[in-house]
């Protein structure tokens, strides 16, 4: 079980290029947009989008999360636009966080999922608590792996039959773990 986090995280990161926000359920169409995506969902550890429903339901779990401190999530938007076109989100637990990212297909090769993850690590060591931040990816998802190294975190291993990727097998499949330290 996941210990509450005493971690008061900020609501909106301005970057220069993009904008991280804490989501409203009016994101739920753009949301939708990617979440349904089988190119998009095809490494994640849920199972794709089929109805814009569950994307209501997990924005309101999400924010109920969030003030629990279990785990904080952001949209990232471009500025001009504040359009959901993707998403980021981070689970601080004792002395660690760990974070994840998505990104609608559109915007790949622009670099905005590793600017989101650049201020999310930057973010969680800004905090004096947290003394490692770590992030995992299946071990066929070549271009999160570089997002994560671009981001500062170098592999540690592989996590042998970590996470069932169901878009891809009802089987757990290999992931590879990165991480920054203190």
């Amino acid at each position: 079980m996941r210990q509450q986090s005493q971690v008061v995280p900020p609501e909106t990161f301005d970057l220069r290029r993009i904008r991280l926000r804490r989501p409203r359920l009016s994101d739920a169409e753009a949301i939708f947009e990617y979440g349904s995506d089988p190119e998009v969902a095809r490494y994640a550890d849920w199972p794709i989008r089929s109805t814009i429903d569950q994307i209501l339901e997990s924005l309101r779990q999400r924010s109920e999360f969030w003030e629990k401190g279990v785990e904080f999530y952001w949209v990232i938007t471009l500025p001009i636009e504040d359009r959901a076109i993707g998403g980021v989100s981070c689970c601080v637990v004792q002395h660690s966080a760990e974070f994840g990212f998505l990104l609608n297909r559109r915007y790949w090769r622009n670099g905005y999922a590793t600017d989101a993850s650049q201020a999310i690590v930057e973010w969680a060591f800004s905090v004096p608590s947290i003394w490692r931040v770590w992030a995992t990816c299946d071990i066929e998802n070549l271009a999160s792996a570089r997002v994560l190294e671009k981001a500062g975190l170098s592999r540690e291993g592989t996590l042998r039959r970590w996470v069932v990727r169901p878009n891809l097998s009802s089987e757990p499949r290999d992931a590879f773990i990165y991480s920054k330290v203190r």
